[in-house]
């Protein structure tokens, strides 16, 4: 920047001479116009120069012998860097030295970015905090530097989870289990005892070793007992690497809140709740299931977080009559009328602003003891507070309209406003000046409008009625006999009873009759049949033999699968035969229903047998059914 600075300042120092010397006007506009050009190009480069940005990306948490990228970014075309000490670490490979363009179109507006990219590929090789010294780079004479950054190098695991872990021995298709170590979630609190109303955050917070795909089913905390507002909602997860119980994770902020304790004791926080999405690699016979990614699937883990308490102490009980909940540290209270002099009937607002941090969403209006003679209306209330990671800071402000009736001096009292300081752990009183105005007679007032002598503060019973004393004895009439609490109207209570209770027990015979699927299933049985049989019947007029003889061997397998409570896939001439002996059914039914199974599955592959063969075998399933509907009742 310096070099561009002086470059321009010494060629203006040589043209403007030059261009005030000439003496024809054209070449003398010309000079200057050049000079003008110059000084902006010098302000263009100036502001160019200050725009640079230099910044490192490198994760905060390596394992032993992991390699690792460390990326150094600017914004702007960069020839070389000055590389910081990368003692603690072995450089694999670098620096590789990458750029790139981005033209971007905004309302006809182009707009061109550039950014150069050194990477180095390191490799931790001892546990400890290594610190990464500053990067420096050189643009237009200006040397700009990255700041430090630490990474921690822990002992991790030999195999980190996530990874692909061998299938059992034995095993050809078996899919790689999902440990309880490799995705969990938890939530952690700022502080686990505080106050009653005083804040602390809450975070959700993700952790992964494992690849997912995507959530389902997310369930998050209710905060029972807590006064909450969510400060972070990232629409998109941003994972980090992080040192838990040393072991690597992928760790990422799902949600923080910030709460207010509005009750005593222990409170417990819900947990959070998700279902992740995983993928994982089963073992593979070949090497093209991961051409063809047939050696990964997704399994779906539900997991939710350990219980978090949170111990809240009550207020001390020496609490000044002005306080209202208010609880925090460095709260400000500043009180003042619109127009300290006006007319009777005039308006006019008191305006009391509390500024602070801690529970300001909370604060309610101070107390105002306002003079008789003066009519107030609601409070407006405005909030500007904001919500961030160290709680909820602002300011709140009350403003109080009122309209005075009467002419004279009036004083509002001192506004008092009390709260709970966290740092000094005791209760802090605000108060105000007394506020003094001059309310001057209403020239436009009726004298029924402005009273002298007589106001509010003489008169406190102003505009209450009395009611006119009777002096007659009342007259009675006898009360007409209503429904309510005649003897029908018992009655029918009783019969809506009865009612109730015999429909209940129906329901419940019937619900129960419904959850037993072996006697639903034999109980429609005969019903399946039927509808099959009717089927068949209209095949057997339009003289469909296949079809006919398919839809008959269908109806009775159906039938006997239904009665017996066997699944036709499961059935077969043996089992048939084997259940319905052990039913005590008669030896000859059971040999003329199967025969009859068997004359169909003959008849569908054998020459045709014509109309009257066909009506035949009808006749006798029929028969048949309706035989073992006697028999299995």
């Amino acid at each position: 920047m310096n070099t561009i600075y002086k470059s321009c300042m010494k060629k203006l120092v040589y043209e403007i001479p030059v261009a005030t010397g000439k003496s024809s006007f054209g070449g003398v506009r010309g000079r200057i116009f050049t000079s003008f050009f110059l000084l902006f190009f010098c302000y263009m480069g100036i502001a160019y120069a200050d725009d640079v940005q230099f910044s490192i990306s490198a994760p905060r948490v390596v394992s032993v012998n992991e390699q690792f990228r460390v990326t150094f970014s600017a914004n702007t075309n960069v020839g070389n860097i000055t590389a910081p000490d990368f003692s603690g670490f072995h450089v694999i490979a670098g620096p590789s030295r990458s750029t790139s363009q981005q033209v971007q179109f905004n309302n006809g507006t182009v707009s061109q970015s550039q950014t150069t990219s050194f990477i180095y590929i390191l490799q931790a090789v001892q546990e400890g905090k290594y610190t990464l010294g500053a990067a420096s780079i050189v643009v237009n004479g200006r040397t700009y530097q990255t700041q430090p950054s630490t990474i921690e190098v822990i002992k991790g695991e030999p195999q980190q989870a996530g990874q692909n872990r061998p299938s059992q021995q034995g095993t050809q298709d078996n899919t790689t289990t999902v440990d309880a170590g490799d995705v969990f979630v938890r939530i952690s609190v700022s502080k686990s005892n505080v106050y009653r109303g005083e804040y602390l955050t809450a975070t959700v917070k993700l952790y992964t070793q494992a690849n997912i795909a995507g959530f389902d089913d997310i369930k998050f905390p209710t905060f029972n007992g807590f006064w909450s507002q969510e400060i972070e909602a990232p629409q998109q997860l941003n994972f980090q690497r992080e040192n838990v119980d040393g072991k690597v994770y992928n760790s990422a902020v799902v949600r923080r809140y910030v709460l207010f304790p509005q009750q005593t004791g222990d409170l417990k926080i819900d947990p959070f709740e998700v279902t992740c999405a995983i993928q994982v690699r089963r073992s593979s016979r070949s090497m093209f299931d991961d051409f063809f990614g047939a050696s990964t699937q997704i399994v779906r883990k539900h997991i939710s977080s350990p219980p978090v308490t949170v111990h809240v102490n009550p207020l001390p009980t020496n609490a000044p009559a002005s306080f209202a909940g208010a609880v925090g540290t460095g709260f400000k209270m500043n009180a003042q009328l619109s127009r300290d002099t006006m007319m009777a009937n005039d308006a006019a607002s008191l305006s009391i602003k509390i500024s602070g941090e801690g529970n300001i969403k909370l604060v309610e209006a101070p107390k105002i003891a306002m003079p008789p003679d003066f009519e107030t209306y609601d409070t407006r209330t405005t909030d500007n507070s904001k919500t961030s990671t160290g709680g909820i800071s602002g300011t709140k402000q009350f403003e109080i309209p009122f309209i005075p009736r009467s002419a004279g001096t009036f004083t509002i009292p001192p506004v008092e406003f009390s709260y709970f300081d966290i740092a000094k752990k005791q209760y802090v009183t605000l108060a105000s000046k007394p506020l003094e105005i001059h309310i001057a007679r209403d020239p436009n007032a009726t004298g029924s409008s402005v009273m002298t002598g007589i106001n509010k503060q003489a008169v406190k019973s102003l505009g209450e009625d009395i009611r006119y004393i009777k002096t007659e004895p009342p007259k009675w009439r006898k009360k007409e006999q209503t429904f309510f609490g005649s003897p029908v109207y018992y009655l029918s209570i009783v019969a809506e009873w009865l009612l109730f209770a015999a429909l209940y027990a129906l329901l419940s015979k019937r619900r129960k009759e419904a959850q037993n699927i072996v006697l639903v299933r034999n109980r429609k049985a005969n019903k399946m049949a039927r509808k099959r049989l009717k089927i068949a019947a209209t095949l057997l007029k339009t003289g469909n033999e296949s079809g006919f003889y398919e839809e008959l061997t269908k109806a009775l397998w159906g039938y006997i699968s239904d009665k017996i409570s066997i699944a036709v896939a499961d059935l077969s001439r043996e089992t048939a035969r084997e259940t319905l002996q052990r039913k005590q059914l008669p030896e000859a039914d059971i040999e003329r229903f199967l025969q009859i199974i068997d004359e169909c599955e003959f008849a569908r592959y054998a020459p045709a047998g014509g109309s009257i063969q066909m009506q035949k075998i009808y006749d006798n399933a029929i028969a048949a059914i309706s035989r073992f509907e006697q028999l299995l009742k």
